[in-house]
């Protein structure tokens, strides 16, 4: 990561936008130890994010010592973004980005970076579109850094988060064109938590019309073995079908309705 730290320097002034999870988070541990207070890290707080990943953000970066700048967003009350369409993560990123150019120009810092990955170039991401379009600097793209280095160099630097799994906002359970609330974000998010505490790995609430659910866990036999459980807690937290999706977590899955 010397490659990094070393264009890091040449920046003297660098924002990192960090999200709590693992690639931003190393960043922000490059930027610290490069530039020191020349370096900040920026964290939105939205209801399209996890409390637990504001929770992991705060956490990281007083374990880095970073600079911590937490700003309030919510794209919700932005009726384009709220209807959900395929370009949601253009719009929200754009939103995101002006904030972020915002927060970091009143510290008097020009260049803005985010912890994208040279694996992330291989789905359909149209925020980063967006962020190419609003100058943000991929440091782990522009020198060919990959998930799995980024994890292997985290875990071999004892960074607690380098076995965090990848995560992506709340508004990608939804499917497209299904409107976006407060309380139908709540909803998965509160599904989640619990399905988490009895299927190890990944889980994923997939929402579709009518108050429709498909759950995603890595081994469906986990979710079988707790069939009547997870139907009725779910279904008190408001859903009315309760359904589970054999092929099991795949990340990125509502892409497909694009894709096809």
């Amino acid at each position: 990561m010397k490659e990094i730290q070393d264009a890091l320097r040449k920046r003297k002034h660098v924002a990192v936008l960090l999200s709590g999870g693992l690639d931003s988070t190393l960043l922000s541990l490059l930027a610290h130890e490069a530039l020191g207070e020349n370096a900040l890290a920026v964290t939105v707080d939205s209801p399209i994010v996890p409390r637990s990943d504001i929770q992991d953000a705060v956490a990281v970066a007083r374990e880095i010592g970073i600079r911590h700048e937490i700003v309030a967003f919510d794209e919700l009350q932005y009726p384009d973004f709220a209807a959900n369409p395929p370009e949601r993560c253009y719009l929200c990123r754009k939103m995101r980005d002006r904030l972020a150019r915002e927060v970091a120009g009143s510290f008097g810092i020009e260049t803005v970076a985010d912890g994208m990955n040279l694996d992330d170039l291989d789905d359909y991401r149209p925020g980063m579109q967006a962020a190419d379009e609003d100058g943000i600097w991929h440091p782990f793209i522009e020198h060919k850094v990959t998930k799995a280095a980024i994890r292997e160099h985290a875990r071999r630097i004892g960074l607690s988060a380098w076995n965090k799994q990848s995560d992506a906002c709340l508004c990608s359970r939804f499917a497209y064109g299904l409107v976006l609330s407060k309380e139908s974000l709540s909803r998965v998010e509160q599904a989640e938590t619990f399905l988490k505490e009895i299927c190890p790995g990944h889980v994923r609430v997939r929402c579709f019309p009518h108050d429709a659910v498909l759950l995603e866990v890595e081994k469906p036999e986990d979710a079988l073995r707790h069939r009547e459980e997870i139907v009725s807690v779910l279904m008190n937290i408001g859903f009315s079908f309760v359904g589970l999706d054999m092929e099991g977590y795949v990340t990125g899955k509502m892409n497909r309705m694009i894709e096809r």
